[in-house]
């Protein structure tokens, strides 16, 4: 929503902002968009309610939406009289805290219709960026530990044992207590980390992963007649399999038993098909699938060997 309707960022998100603007326009949305969604998240505010990102929402889109719901009236009264007092909150949404279904079903609706123009037609692009993200991260935690995975987060956090610490606009601390840290990767976090403003409740930051490309202009699921579909030869096909968990370039080679230069040479063709995305990691690359490339692996019939790829928040 900060991507769509403010300036930070504008350069980066141009094509994908001038796309998805259209599509709300054509589908009836930034109707929508405006009067009940972009209040809740006004953009001259460091604050938007917490209730909006609920933990459950790692569980899918239905879930994060069925948690939004079902938010305790006491809870979202106390986040949108704060919202109030910072920029004003929007007259339908006192209808969320009083209970009426008229409100929640607005919310509802907008949640699902926004989803579906905006973020869901780009869904192999991003999730494609985030996997890779997360292989990067794994692979820091498998090398030195809790520490060496969140010291590799410089610039955007800073570890110094055992604080961590990054740029906000509020000063404040907040103590975990033996609970932990959700850290969420996310294509349209821009500049600094995002914490929840609640300390009360289970701490989540989002911060933002590094951007390979600009978004492409939406693509469709392959099927076996598709130019995607046949530049796979038996080696490609190989390959593409082997990136389901993340692998490096070496490991690709001597998976394949072939020289490190001829796997850069089909990494190449497979990531330009947007079937997988490459991310350096130090002196060494890691190639992630794509939701695209794993639906090229599944196959018409939507089974096979890279599991389960729903959309995730």
């Amino acid at each position: 929503m900060y991507r769509l309707t403010e300036r930070r960022g504008r350069g980066a998100f141009a094509a994908w902002r001038s796309r998805t603007r259209d599509d709300l326009a054509r589908t009836g949305g930034m109707a929508t968009v405006r009067r009940v969604l972009a209040p809740l998240f006004p953009s001259k505010s460091s604050y938007f309610p917490d209730f909006l990102t609920p933990p459950d929402g790692v569980l899918g889109l239905e879930a994060g939406v069925d948690a939004v719901l079902s938010t305790p009236r006491r809870l979202l009264r106390r986040e949108l009289d704060k919202l109030a007092g910072r920029t004003g909150t929007p007259s339908w949404a006192w209808g969320l805290a009083d209970g009426r279904r008229d409100a929640f079903h607005d919310l509802r609706d907008g949640l699902h219709s926004y989803f579906d123009t905006v973020i869901a037609p780009y869904w192999s692009d991003i999730q494609g960026m985030v996997d890779s993200d997360r292989a990067v991260r794994g692979r820091a935690f498998l090398d030195g530990g809790v520490g060496g995975m969140l010291a590799g987060f410089r610039p955007i956090m800073r570890w110094e044992p055992p604080v961590l610490s990054m740029d906000h606009p509020v000063d404040r601390d907040v103590y975990l207590g033996g609970r932990g840290l959700v850290l969420i990767p996310s294509y349209f976090c821009w500049g600094a980390p995002v914490p929840l403003a609640d300390p009360e409740l289970p701490q989540v930051v989002v911060y933002p992963i590094q951007r390979d490309h600009p978004l492409a202009a939406p693509k469709g699921r392959p099927t076996s007649g598709t130019p995607d579909a046949r530049l796979l030869g038996p080696t490609r096909a190989a390959i593409l399999r082997a990136t389901v968990d993340g692998a490096t370039t070496g490991e690709l080679a001597r998976r394949q038993r072939i020289y490190a230069s001829g796997v850069s040479q089909h990494t190449q063709v497979l990531r330009e098909a947007g079937l997988i995305v490459s991310r350096r990691m130090g002196t060494q690359v890691i190639h992630t699938i794509t939701p695209l490339g794993a639906a090229l692996l599944a196959g018409p019939t939507g089974g096979g060997p890279a599991g389960d790829r729903r959309p995730r928040w």
